[in-house]
């Protein structure tokens, strides 16, 4: 076998006799390729880094929740007797708050929401909370009385969201809380401390605090934790009631509503109740609801001077004089004496233009209150029309005209003199009227004193 020369053009041997010119590879390729390898490789290890710290970070993440999870529990653990003359009691206490912070802090990310083991501990954390302050309280202890309320209710609701974990369909839809029967047969009997926090927190005119606490005790009987002969409805109403108090105080119509229907019905509060949504309902023009309110206190409390004017008054202004003279008619039954009443057909006839009629109201109003300012314009202001009409009266001979529109502008004189004394500066309405009396009846004195 012979040995190739060291020159030997080995493209030949791999294409063939023919011979190729051989292919020469630029240096830059080299340098890009190495670059581009380089860079692979950093990446790769970026990658790596990443997941070994993400692994330490995890391990780090476990270590310390099972450390805050030992806390907690010590937490539970230790908090026992405090009431009695505990040195530590302070420490125990704000150990607690603690863990219930953290655990509050970890059930608030999506990784550990649904763990049922976290909200059992916060749910114990809570309860030790409320223990240790409601035996305080039966003991006559020193006990902030705020913070036990707050608690109670913070207590209820983590045990609701407990329960919503845990009533949560397993894989086969199969829904079975292996909790619900104990904690609600713990909180069933604890309700009221609802109610109390609310009544405490009203009392206290700490509107939202009453308002939350309200809103828990009413919105457990939509909870699936508990049967409904498990608790006691007795005080709904009342709750109801209560709840827009504090709504009402917070002008809040969201909250006002939610429970407005039940509130009405707390019978020895209904017509503050019907007030308190009609002026709620006022104020965000929310017509439709208003009206409905002020009928009802109208027709359960017709006495009542609330609801009468602003059903007279929402009529009159949108020129229904037919209804306004309606609940007038229906008022004056209930009191065909009572002033209000009165004022009120009497003002609906004149806004009718039912003169004769509107002086009749209006003579009634007087006898009872001479210096009613409003009754003495009107009647004035109705016989200075009638004057005006009889000047006008073209049926009638100029001396017969001047001497019936001169027995009006007398019998208008008290009325409106007296309506200038008790409304001086009410010129514009009462200065015309009086400056055409006094010239028309050659009343000079008057008519001068009037230019003053």
């Amino acid at each position: 076998m012979s040995m190739l020369a060291n020159d030997t053009d080995f493209s030949s041997l791999i294409l063939g006799s023919e011979r190729v010119c051989p292919i020469k590879v630029p240096h830059k390729f080299y340098i890009i390729v190495y670059w581009l390898m380089r860079k692979i490789v950093m990446i790769l290890l970026c990658i790596c880094s990443i997941g070994v710290f993400a692994a330490k970070e995890d391990v780090k993440k476990a270590k310390q929740l099972k450390a805050d999870i030992e806390a907690a529990k010590s937490a539970v653990k230790n908090a026992t007797d405090m009431e009695k003359g505990d040195n530590n009691a302070q420490k125990k206490q704000q150990a607690l708050e603690k863990s219930e912070a953290t655990m509050r802090k970890y059930l608030s990310e999506a990784e550990y929401a649904k763990r049922k083991d976290l909200h059992m501990l916060l749910v114990d954390l809570l309860r030790k909370q409320f223990e240790v302050g409601n035996n305080k309280m039966y003991l006559k202890l020193k006990t902030d009385t705020a913070c036990y309320m707050k608690t109670c209710r913070r207590m209820f609701l983590a045990i609701e969201t407990l329960d919503s974990v845990d009533a949560a369909p397993n894989e086969k839809g199969v829904s079975d809380p292996s909790y619900r029967k104990r904690h609600s047969e713990f909180l069933a009997p604890r309700r009221v401390n609802l109610l109390n926090g609310g009544v405490y927190f009203l009392t206290h005119k700490q509107w939202d605090e009453a308002w939350n606490s309200l809103d828990v005790y009413l919105d457990v009987r939509r909870q699936p934790l508990f049967d409904a002969d498990m608790l006691d409805s007795s005080k709904d109403t009342l709750a109801s009631y209560l709840a827009l108090v504090a709504a009402y105080n917070l002008n809040d119509i969201v909250k006002a509503r939610k429970y407005s229907a039940e509130a009405v019905h707390y019978t020895s509060r209904r017509e503050e109740a019907l007030r308190m949504l009609s002026d709620m309902t006022f104020e965000n023009k929310d017509t439709s609801e208003y009206i409905k309110y002020v009928k009802e206190g109208f027709k359960d409390y017709p006495r009542s001077e609330y609801f009468f004017p602003r059903l007279i008054d929402y009529y009159t202004e949108r020129g229904d004089y037919a209804t306004s003279e309606k609940y007038a008619d229906e008022a004056l039954k209930v009191d065909s004496l009572k002033e209000l009443f009165l004022l009120a057909k009497h003002s609906v006839l004149m806004s009718m233009e039912k003169y004769d009629e509107s002086l009749v109201y209006g003579n009634k109003i007087l006898q009872k209150n001479e210096a009613m300012p409003i009754v003495n314009y009107n009647i004035g202001y109705i016989y200075y029309l009638k004057a005006q009409h009889e000047l006008k009266n073209r049926k009638l001979v100029y001396r017969a005209r001047m001497k019936k529109s001169q027995s009006y502008y007398k019998k208008l004189l008290p009325y409106m003199e007296r309506y200038r004394k008790a409304m001086p500066d009410d010129r514009a309405r009462w200065y015309p009227i009086l400056y055409d009396a006094y010239l028309n009846l050659n009343m000079g004195d008057e008519f001068r004193a009037l230019e003053k």
